[in-house]
């Protein structure tokens, strides 16, 4: 998942986020904190357990998180703000060719999604949205955020059709994608764990977003 809701920035407190040491300490309690909660779930991620992993005083840690929501909205910032540079660097090598660039953003979500901390993390983050509100604003801003990537890239693709004409295919393709979390973290299946398969759900992803047949740029 560049734009994203209040809800969702998590940024640290005015004032330390311009200083270099403010941002490396944000960047650190970030890193541990969405260790912890991809190792160990939601019932182990404190700030107590994060400070203590990183060596620093909770008072250090509140400075920038006063809230274990805040440090969880700021998580998923951070997630959406680390594929929105993936995805940036992706469609540099393709600046003309929106088609190539959708490939691209397909293939690359698609082996994101075979990452077996990826999957531990989503895993965790729909189990929270179920239970936190701020979460569950936070997903609905995640999804919002990647729905309308998704969509600018079709329209790129499709000019002769409007926004609304493509949302359910969007809609569609994200829950295809958000799918392969849970395929692919199933257990050790020959079937899904080849190239064949990974050129299959290619496929149909492009099918879904009806280039498969379109002239190649």
């Amino acid at each position: 998942m560049k734009q994203m809701t209040k809800q969702t920035r998590g940024k640290a407190r005015s004032g330390t986020a311009i200083q270099t040491r403010g941002k490396a300490r944000v960047a650190d309690i970030l890193a541990s904190a969405k260790a912890v909660l991809v190792s160990d779930g939601l019932s182990a991620l404190t700030t107590r357990r994060v400070a203590e992993d990183l060596g620093i005083s909770i008072g250090n840690l509140a400075y920038y998180f006063p809230s274990k929501d805040a440090l969880l909205q700021a998580i998923v910032a951070h997630v959406i703000e680390g594929y929105d540079k993936e995805f940036e660097q992706e469609s540099k090598s393709f600046p003309n060719s929106p088609r190539e660039r959708l490939q691209a953003f397909f293939r690359y979500l698609i082996e994101d999604s075979k990452r077996p901390e990826v999957q531990r993390f989503f895993y965790q983050f729909w189990g929270l949205a179920t239970q936190n509100a701020e979460i569950a604003k936070a997903r609905t801003a995640m999804y919002q955020h990647f729905a309308a990537q998704l969509l600018k890239m079709l329209i790129d693709i499709h000019p002769g059709k409007s926004a609304s004409a493509l949302e359910h295919t969007v809609f569609a393709l994200l829950a295809c994608i958000e799918g392969l979390h849970v395929v692919y973290g199933s257990g050790n299946i020959d079937t899904i764990h080849s190239a064949e398969f990974d050129d299959h759900m290619l496929r149909q992803l492009l099918n879904m977003a009806d280039i498969l047949d379109l002239p190649r740029y």
